[in-house]
């Protein structure tokens, strides 16, 4: 019985891909359009990799993971077709005063940089991590969506920031998927 269910399985997946092929154009494949994240302007701000993780590509080539979440009406409900830049995470920093020597935890999703959202005065701000091995860093201030708040801890599991991007004003919300 299961290899009946089994071939037959096979078969209606061969015939699906052979119903796509034929309705591909003459002498190729089917055209694919690829999804991308769209900013207020109408330019492209990421790929998704899920339905909150976006992966942006910065004008230096490197690729970082950022968050987007719904807009609310003012009744709490989900506003149809829009989203904004998430934030919430922590920057750790090893000066006193979260302007030097910035660090962001490692990531458990595999492949995917280090990278910590904060929404700052100025919007938004996406800090990327370095790829490699973490390290134990002193840290001497974390910076939070509240503000800057001073610490010293030793804390593992860190990565250099090695850019920085404000989203809000590189792309501005809403974003939406074309």
């Amino acid at each position: 019985m299961k290899t009946w269910v089994y071939a037959v399985s096979v078969a209606a997946a061969i015939a699906a891909h052979d119903a796509a092929w034929a309705q591909a154009p003459a002498g190729g494949s089917p055209q694919l359009h690829a999804i991308a994240l769209v900013d207020a302007t109408g330019k492209a701000a990421a790929r998704p990799l899920n339905d909150t993780l976006m992966l942006i590509t910065l004008s230096n080539g490197i690729v970082a993971a950022a968050s987007i979440r719904p807009i609310y009406d003012a009744d709490g409900r989900i506003a149809s077709g829009t989203a904004t830049w998430q934030s919430g995470g922590t920057v750790l920093f090893s000066s006193s005063d979260c302007t030097t020597g910035a660090n962001v935890y490692s990531l458990p999703v595999g492949g995917v940089r280090a990278a910590a959202q904060i929404r700052t005065p100025a919007g938004v701000v996406l800090y990327v991590g370095a790829i490699g091995i973490t390290n134990t860093v002193e840290v001497h201030s974390i910076l939070y969506d509240t503000g800057c708040s001073p610490v010293t801890v030793q804390q593992n599991g860190l990565l250099p920031v090695v850019a920085t991007v404000n989203l809000s004003l590189t792309y501005p919300p809403p974003l939406s998927f074309e």
